[in-house]
């Protein structure tokens, strides 16, 4: 790093006379670096995915609750269960049913088997056609009644509402004593109990966000949580020129679905040209920055700037790497004044001629 010492007209004539009169200001070189820069935007905590419980039966009253809102669940566990005892009746009635269609079955075997054991010509042709016929109409009633008990079974364990996956309870409509109706939602659960934040960011910095970047997310009681962004939306909103990032929270998060909280993702950064932010100097409204040329002038350039961290700024436009720029002390040069070369903290050096 260089020290830059501003001759005025008057000094320049007297150069040398009286250092300790002279300004000095600090030179640093625009070179091409990564800037640490981060892609701001805000969203809603929601769940991963929403599984919404409803019932399969119908015109049955809810006669047990076993979970509530925020209770862990796992798959199979049974959430809510429906007044049984109608379907337990009916069941009993199938089971006699097709107790009774399998006695019929029995009885016409062994008429049929017995018509085909006796002597030909003692019983008819016809008579033995009308017992097969009776075998194969038993046949069909007893499966019948197995249907209709098969069907009931299904029917009662559609009575007992079950977590179809690893879950949490995040809303709970159910009551007790409450008669539901087929589709009617009892419950709504987080699948796995992931949650995610469904953030908006600027058109434009959905081309530097990918899967598995690191984000910050700053909660209203400003805390900070780690996450890994998981998926960029394909779409745009053409209203609000917002693009969604959705952003995996970790499993030990106790945000809150509903939650409004900040975001910022880590920038696929690429190198870039960046000078020190104090560099800049405004003039007329423009930023620009002093450069030295070779015959020690200070020279104002306008730059286009870009983005900026805490310390540095990138420079989109107006300079080239390597030129050298005043970082300290420029907003008390003008355009075209000589200048004179020194080392930080060491001997001064030769003016630059």
């Amino acid at each position: 790093m260089l020290i830059i010492t501003c001759l005025t007209d008057a000094d320049a004539a007297d150069r040398g006379h009286d250092r300790s009169l002279l300004l000095t200001v600090t030179v640093d070189t625009v070179r091409k670096s990564q800037m640490d820069s981060a892609i701001v935007g805000t969203g809603t905590v929601a769940a991963w995915r929403e599984l919404p419980i409803s019932s399969e039966a119908n015109g049955f009253a809810i006669v047990e609750i076993r979970a509530d809102e925020g209770d862990k669940v796992e798959k199979g566990q049974v959430l809510a269960r429906l007044n049984q005892s109608l379907l337990l009746a009916q069941i009993d009635q199938n089971k006699a049913a097709e107790a009774e269609a399998e006695a019929s079955l029995a009885n016409a075997l062994a008429d049929q088997k017995r018509a085909h054991a006796v002597t030909s010509g003692v019983i008819s042709q016809q008579t033995i056609e009308q017992r097969e016929t009776l075998v194969k109409t038993a046949t069909a009633k007893l499966a019948s009644a197995r249907a209709i008990l098969k069907e009931t079974n299904a029917k009662l364990a559609q009575t007992e509402i079950a977590a179809p996956t690893d879950a949490i309870v995040a809303v709970r409509n159910a009551s007790v004593g409450q008669v539901v109706q087929a589709g009617t939602e009892l419950f709504r659960l987080i699948q796995d109990g992931r949650l995610e934040v469904n953030a908006l960011v600027p058109e434009a910095d959905t081309f530097r966000v990918f899967p598995q970047q690191s984000a910050r997310i700053i909660d209203p009681m400003r805390r900070v949580s780690h996450a890994k962004v998981r998926h960029v939306a394909p779409v745009v909103d053409a209203r609000t020129r917002l693009g969604t990032v959705r952003v995996a929270l970790p499993a030990n998060t106790d945000l809150k679905p509903g939650m409004f909280v900040r975001v910022e993702i880590e920038a696929s950064n690429i190198p870039t040209l960046t000078v020190p932010l104090k560099s800049l100097v405004w003039r007329d409204g423009k930023a620009a920055v002093f450069t030295v040329s070779d015959d020690g002038t200070a020279v104002l350039k306008t730059v286009t700037v870009g983005r900026k961290s805490s310390s540095t700024v990138e420079v989109v436009q107006g300079l080239t790497a390597g030129e050298r720029i005043v970082v300290e002390g420029a907003g008390l040069l003008n355009d075209g004044e000589k200048v004179r070369a020194e080392v930080a903290s060491a001997q001064p050096l030769k003016a630059i001629p």
